[in-house]
């Protein structure tokens, strides 16, 4: 199995990060890298890695500075890619007041169990009561619209 990451100029650590989780957690990735200038070009890189390198899913690691937010552009062209290429682009999105190190792991880790142990989550998720669901926190949410 493939996998790419975007690597946005300046977002070394978290895709360092993410990068070192995956090979730990499965021996068998091949990760492809294709660096971009800034967050909104995130999509072509995404692109290019699915279409050119045949990734199966792209994941794009940033870490929001001080009272940064994400575009409008960049969401929208995450989403597009997305549906137009017909696989997964995972953000992780690390906000400014989370540790960057810890944030990225657990965002590595779910991903994986996404990709790689589908039949833990559903049984984890049937086992959960719904109180527990709407208790429950998690620090990555794969599936957010907006990061």
């Amino acid at each position: 199995m493939r996998v790419g990451i975007v690597e946005v100029l300046g977002a070394e650590e978290v895709n360092d990060i993410l990068e070192a989780e995956f090979e730990k957690e499965v021996s068998t990735l091949e990760i492809k890298r294709q660096m971009v200038p800034t967050i909104d070009d995130a999509a072509l890189g995404a692109k290019r890695l699915i279409e050119d390198s045949a990734c199966d899913f792209v994941v794009v690691g940033y870490a929001l500075e001080d009272n940064e937010k994400l575009s409008q552009a960049f969401q929208a062209s995450i989403l597009q890619a997305q549906f137009a290429l017909k696989k997964n682009i995972f953000r992780v999105i690390v906000p400014h007041d989370k540790e960057i190190k810890d944030y990225a792991k657990d965002a590595a880790k779910e991903i994986i169990r996404y990709f790689y142990k589908p039949d833990e989550l559903q049984h984890e998720r049937s086992a959960m009561t719904p109180s527990q669901e709407q208790q429950q926190e998690s620090s990555f949410n794969p599936f957010a619209m907006f990061g």
